[in-house]
């Protein structure tokens, strides 16, 4: 029975490593311009927004790429197994999430993304959840590292998937209006990297926040009010972020 159990681990383990490589390898077809015949930055430059974030800040998909193949070499580890059955499913779908919404995106259905993306969100959220505890420092740096960076990335895209959605739809806000609301949004982001790091106890999340508000000031540079809203958040991701020093110390002291 166990070794049945075993074999059906193993075969799930696999899904897990053909789920990640059909995500990346999809998400260059993408950026290739092979999906629909745009890339993702052709749909975006239709919406521009007071939070879309400079060109450069879509570079952290490379960590996550890393972080993702990373995991699915680990979990099909043969002492692993039995310890990630219960995130492989979560994992897959995630996957599906991803490749949904740049098939989606590339066909300009900015609503249903909306919908996709906060879906990956939770997926995230539960596989965070799921790694709060590491066994090891091995376990972390497989496991709550790359989803630490994954999930804050990603937070800040359904962020802007959301603000590019109200323009999709039509809605009409003034320029002080549309203002107020990016630097609501920032916030908001700076208040999920406080909550993630302390609730889930993982450092990575604003990390990859203050990233992508630093990219976004760094676009909107000529936004005084936005520019301020970000620098204020990101120095409340990197001062998060930075109390791991502190836990470091404490826990040596003990």
């Amino acid at each position: 029975m166990a070794e049945k159990s075993n074999s059906t681990e193993m075969f799930r383990a696999i899904i897990v490593i053909f789920a990640t490589v059909s995500t990346i390898a999809f998400n260059a077809l993408a950026a290739a311009g092979l999906v629909n015949g745009i890339t993702p930055d052709a749909v975006s430059d239709k919406y521009p927004t007071v939070v879309t974030p400079a060109g450069y800040a879509f570079t952290i998909w490379s960590v996550i790429y890393l972080g993702m193949i990373g995991f699915s070499v680990y979990q099909a580890l043969p002492s692993k197994l039995a310890e990630f059955r219960s995130v492989r499913t979560i994992y897959v779908l995630s996957c599906v999430l991803n490749c949904g919404w740049i098939y989606f995106w590339h066909r300009d259905q900015i609503g249903i993304c909306l919908a996709i993306i906060l879906a990956l969100l939770v997926t995230l959220l539960l596989l965070c959840v799921k790694f709060k505890t590491s066994d090891s420092v091995r376990d972390a740096l497989f496991t709550k590292v790359p989803f630490g960076v994954y999930f804050g990335w990603v937070t800040c895209a359904a962020i802007v998937n959301f603000v590019i959605f109200l323009t999709y739809s039509g809605a009409n806000m003034s320029s002080s209006a549309s203002t107020i609301l990016g630097c609501v949004c920032i916030v908001a982001a700076a208040a999920c990297a406080i909550l993630v790091r302390w609730k889930l106890t993982n450092y990575l999340y604003p990390m990859a926040v203050a990233w992508a508000l630093t990219a976004i000031a760094v676009k909107q540079s000529g936004n005084t009010p936005i520019v301020l809203a970000a620098a204020f958040a990101v120095v409340t991701c990197f001062v998060t972020t930075g109390s791991v020093v502190t836990n470091l110390k404490d826990s040596t002291s003990e």
